[in-house]
């Protein structure tokens, strides 16, 4: 292969030299690699840099978006008389004036105006200035907060063509292969009337045809994919490639050289630009856990027996005398008394228990998957084997593995085949991969609540954008019960009240196992329901569409379906619009809103009705026990704000938990960043 054609990769970042014009010899120039985001250096000042953070934020006010969102109206407007032929040579020219990097603030208008006159002509939408307002502000590296139903998925057509005209690649990235499709097929003749190549790259897409995807302008995927594509590169390609290495590869193949060699391996060819829609799932909530690629036998594990042994061990140590449970950090520690009771109890078993640390490990990873994890709400069993639930969504995280032998434990505990563990070969944390891109962005229903934390981690600020039609939905005031079941038996009657107006209800559960139980609910209620815990994403978003019908009853996972219009029938908009009813509070409240934000959307109505208990999870495991139990004792403390403080307090103690989980993942990153620095010297 030709240097010309050679894929741009991460690691090996070209560009092209200088001279632009007809007739200028171009040459690929090496550039060395380093991230175009960086987090915070350790020591610096915090409020230094919230400060920093805040006046960033107010360098692109509201006032000023919705000015040149007029603008770029105007100057739109005025193009709706063109012939597509005189539309086709304004395009020409905007597309010339881009790629020679004119990226003044008129050049940009015209732009956009471009974009915005071949959207009305190909899909039929007229942007509206707040979508104009998001696309501009993510044109200047911000995250975009826009309520639910606003319409991201277009307003990402602005930033992505602008980008995709330089020919470098803009991943618009998505939660889902579905979503992925579903927006690379609803906005491509957007793209293809701008002369641009665009595709959606999907779980069964093949190698070749994934490196041809990436050699489009713009390419959609689920944040797995580019991620998990960028760790298979990093295996095949050297860590500091040199000119000379890539001279004798091209002197081999001119020579008839058949090795199959690094450069022909890769399928990226470099992280230029990305639009992350559902910026604070994918850029926050991914962050607690880093993307690995790893060996994987799927052969017996011939210590598959001992885990069974530690998980009949397990059942009989005695929580609080054996063994002590820290919910917050979710992790177990053996009592000495429970050391002692182990080793007496290993005075009976084969040789191999005779030690004290093996046995312990082995036994406290019993402990752990036994009261920890627990069987549909952080994992199920399907076709013989433990898949991991997502419990932030309630999706099914296909191909991950929990670490250090705890896979393994809650095999033995499901009396499953213990499959041997993984080898770990790539490893990156989805902060240290989006930090690598030189223009990020992204958008979504919620990011104020942690503007911070995405400021730190990848330098971008939070606007916000106000929606285009004023939201009347109406919430009504928790509604707060002793335990679960009464909750939930509350929470079924009120969907069984709002059925027999006909109105519809979306019912959220936050989890697989609670989903079910309300299911049975209905059932005892004569109240026909889908139930939807999202193991297939087609048939979920499909669903979740459908449940703005009349007297339509869905029961689903807090998330489930995020990223799909749920879009209420006339006659129901006349009756008060879609019902929401959460039964149980979320670590963190914006992942509240974002669920409340499914009704009420574009200005129609809509309802929420919260249901929560004093023994929810989230009370249990961050809620302060004092408050608990005076609440519990005097229900009457609740109408002075006692349940709003110790909802308030708990969702602070785990958005805290979770912060320092991701801060603790970027710190190992940075360790690994340092270790090969050293030895690559």
């Amino acid at each position: 292969m030709s240097l010309a054609s050679l894929p741009i990769q991460e690691t090996l970042d070209f560009e092209l030299a200088a001279g632009r014009g007809p007739g200028t010899q171009r040459l690929w120039q090496p550039l060395s690699y380093r991230p175009h985001r960086r987090r915070l250096p350790e020591g610096a000042d915090k409020f230094g840099m919230w400060l920093l953070g805040a006046a960033h934020r107010r360098l692109l006010s509201r006032r000023k978006l919705r000015g040149v969102a007029d603008e770029v109206v105007r100057e739109s407007d005025a193009m709706t008389t063109l012939s597509d032929r005189n539309l086709n040579r304004r395009i020409e020219t905007v597309r010339e004036a881009i790629v020679r990097g004119k990226h003044t603030h008129e050049v940009l208008v015209n732009a956009f105006a471009v974009v915005r006159e071949v959207t009305r002509r190909e899909i039929g939408l007229s942007l509206y200035p707040v979508q104009i307002m998001g696309g501009w502000a993510m044109m200047r590296n911000r995250c975009v907060e826009m309520a639910t139903g606003e319409g991201k998925t277009i307003t990402a057509c602005l930033t992505a063509a602008v980008l995709g005209w330089n020919r470098r690649g803009v991943h618009v990235v998505t939660v889902n292969d579905y979503l992925a499709q579903r927006d690379a097929e609803t906005t491509g003749p957007i793209y293809r009337r701008l002369g641009m190549d665009v595709a959606a790259i999907q779980d069964q897409t093949e190698p070749p045809e994934r490196r041809a995807i990436y050699a489009g302008d713009v390419i959609y995927g689920a944040d797995k994919q580019f991620i998990f594509d960028y760790l298979r590169d990093r295996l095949v390609s050297p860590l500091q490639p040199r000119v000379s290495g890539l001279l004798l590869e091209e002197l081999s193949n001119t020579q008839g050289g058949t090795a199959k060699l690094w450069t022909t391996r890769v399928v990226q060819r470099g992280l230029y630009a990305a639009i992350v829609d559902e910026a604070d799932s994918v850029l926050i909530d991914e962050g607690t856990t880093p993307a690995i690629i790893g060996v994987d036998t799927h052969e017996k594990n011939s210590s598959g027996e001992h885990y069974a042994v530690a998980a009949q061990l397990a059942k009989e140590l005695h929580v609080g005398a054996d063994f002590k449970i820290d919910w917050q950090r979710r992790r177990v520690e053996m009592t000495d008394t429970g050391l002692v009771k182990l080793e007496t109890i290993a005075d009976r078993l084969p040789a191999f228990w005779a030690g004290p640390r093996r046995r312990e490990e082995l036994v406290t990873q019993a402990l752990t998957s036994l009261h920890l994890y627990l069987l549909d709400d952080h994992y199920i069993v399907r076709e013989g084997d433990i898949h991991i639930v997502d419990v932030q969504t309630g999706r099914v995280l296909e191909g991950r593995q929990w670490q250090h032998g705890l896979h393994q434990a809650v095999q033995a505990k499901e009396g499953l085949e213990v499959t041997t563990g993984r080898q770990t070969m790539a490893r990156v944390s989805y902060a240290r991969f989006f930090q690598l891109y030189q223009h990020l962005a992204g958008m979504t229903g919620t990011a104020w609540e942690v503007r911070a934390e995405l400021w730190a981690s990848y330098r971008l600020s939070v606007v916000r954008v106000p929606t285009n039609q004023p939201v009347i939905r109406t919430q009504a005031s928790d509604r707060v019960y002793i335990d679960i079941e009464r909750k939930l038996q509350a929470a079924a009657d009120c969907v069984a009240g709002h059925y027999a107006q006909d109105r519809p209800v979306l019912l959220g559960t936050r989890s697989i196992e609670t989903s079910q139980r309300m299911s049975e609910l209905m059932d005892e209620r004569n109240v026909p329901h889908v139930i939807l815990n999202a193991h297939h994403e087609e048939e979920e978003a499909q669903i979740i569409a459908r449940a703005g019908k009349r007297a339509a009853i869905t029961v689903a996972t807090n998330m489930a379906g995020r990223g799909t219009d749920i879009k209420p029938e006339p006659k129901v908009v006349r009756g008060g619009g879609l019902v929401v009813i959460v039964t149980e509070r979320h670590d963190e409240e914006r992942v509240d809103r974002q669920f409340f934000g499914r009704t009420g959307r574009q200005g129609d109505p809509g309802h929420v009705e919260p249901f929560v208990s004093l023994d929810d999870p989230l009370i249990r495991t961050h809620g302060y026990t004092p408050l608990v139990r005076a609440l519990g004792l005097h229900p009457a403390l609740g109408r002075f704000g006692g349940h709003r403080l110790l909802w308030w307090w708990s969702q602070k103690r785990a958005g805290k938990k979770s912060r320092i989980i991701r801060d603790a993942v970027s710190r190992q990153d940075a360790w690994v960043d340092r270790s090969l620095h050293h030895a690559t010297r």
